[in-house]
């Protein structure tokens, strides 16, 4: 699930979230649009590694938890 999908789901806008989060707009926006593992990082190499990419989910779905 994409963040975007996520917001859309809730009725939330990013400028919500930005102020949910205590930020800007400006400021969310620059951070969606980056990589969220920073590829100075091992964790690029490790997930190419073992075939691996990192997933979003709701928490509690898919885990046996009820949220």
């Amino acid at each position: 699930m994409t963040v975007q999908a996520r917001l859309k789901e809730l009725g939330m806008t990013q400028a919500q979230l930005a102020t949910h989060l205590g930020t800007t707009p400006a400021i969310l926006s620059r951070t969606l649009g980056s990589a969220m593992i920073r590829p100075d990082s091992h964790w690029p190499a490790i997930l190419e590694a073992l075939d691996l990419e990192p997933v979003l989910q709701v928490k509690g779905v898919g885990d046996g938890q009820s949220s």
